[in-house]
């Protein structure tokens, strides 16, 4: 271990202490706050951010090397702030180039670039040198204290200018500014909530209910969204990931439909965010249906297209099955023998016949 290292960990070691929570007194009103690691912990405001301590590390791994804070908008029940990043200081940024904005959005994708980076550094006194859990205003303002604390940051040049007047944090509506966008709809179902995003959907310009993850070119919703797929994997606290991607640029880039070695996807969908595999055979399905009501023969085949490329090479029962009926369906279209009306039949007897297997 070089002297570098060495003082890194003294320094570090020297800051870790054992945690003290201080409960404010509800009945004088007193803001003693929270004490974590030596630090007094504030009450921290959703999507705030800030510089240093006592939420980011200051100092490492060379003097003057001060880390960013951010905090997304969900709180959870003991009062906590659940979504936290971490960014680097701007001397960093080279030594994660392939790092969207340089941040991190866990505590483990912290660990792993710490000890891919830096592998003489001791871990635990890292984490130890700042506190990783957030106090809300909602904790204080459970006791009626949340009111006259002062909250204080220093900005980070780097995060302001992600986060301006279009920031999907500070406003509603579409930051792509497509007018036909999701997020500008009124209803939206509370069950399908997406999960907070500070990694590619803070990017100026970047909106994740209608620009698709991979391309960031927005979505189209021509016949039901037959082109695009969202994934609805559920996350933390009862959300969803919500990201899209266009079905065309997941199998150009070998993130959708059948695809061997590490990725190993059998008619599935791989989220970029969230590493989490949907099966498209549903999406097939819908596929068909959506074709019920088309009249134009092109239409139709652009969209049965779709269905071939994503279940093409798939070794389950139900793509194959699936995949057989869209050929057939697709034959009889090339050949003007499948209109509207009797497609709506064909459609009908394909699910009947792929969900009794």
């Amino acid at each position: 271990m070089d002297s570098g290292t060495v003082q890194q960990s003294e320094l570090l070691s020297a800051k870790k202490e054992s945690m003290d929570i201080d409960i404010p007194d509800e009945s004088n009103g007193s803001t003693a706050g929270i004490k974590e690691n030596g630090f007094h912990l504030y009450p921290v405001p959703s999507n705030d951010k800030g510089e240093g301590l006592p939420y980011a590390p200051i100092d490492f791994p060379n003097p003057g090397d001060n880390w960013i804070w951010k905090v997304g908008k969900r709180i959870a029940a003991s009062g906590y702030h659940m979504d936290r990043y971490l960014y680097l200081p701007l001397r960093l940024h080279e030594s994660c180039s392939g790092r969207r904005k340089n941040g991190f959005a866990s505590k483990l994708s912290v660990e792993q670039y710490i000890r891919t980076v830096f592998p003489g550094t001791n871990v635990d006194a890292f984490f130890a040198s700042f506190s990783w859990k957030i106090p809300s205003r909602k904790l204080y303002e459970k006791g009626g204290n949340a009111e006259g604390l002062a909250i204080g940051f220093v900005p980070s040049r780097d995060i302001m200018d992600h986060s301006g007047p279009d920031s999907q944090f500070g406003t509603a509506g579409c930051k792509a500014g497509n007018k036909m966008c999701n997020s500008l709809e009124e209803a939206r179902n509370p069950s399908l909530e997406a999960m907070l995003c500070d990694v590619c959907c803070s990017e100026p310009g970047f909106c994740r209910d209608c620009c698709c993850i991979l391309c960031c070119k927005t979505i189209s919703l021509a016949y039901g969204g037959y082109s695009f797929i969202r994934c609805e994997a559920p996350v933390a606290g009862g959300f969803i990931c919500g990201h899209l991607a266009h079905i065309d640029c997941g199998l150009r880039s070998y993130m959708a439909g059948t695809v061997g070695g590490s990725i190993g996807l059998d008619a599935e969908y791989y989220c970029r965010r969230c590493d989490t595999k949907t099966d498209l055979v549903s999406h097939g399905m819908k596929l068909l249906k959506t074709c019920e009501s088309i009249d134009s023969r092109e239409n139709i085949e652009n969209i049965l297209n779709v269905g071939i490329c994503i279940l093409r090479g798939s070794q389950k029962t139900s793509a194959k099955r699936l995949m057989s009926h869209i050929e057939m369906a697709m034959a009889k279209v090339s050949v003007h023998m499948l209109v509207s009306f009797f497609l709506k039949k064909f459609v009908l007897v394909s699910r009947v016949s792929i969900l009794a297997t």
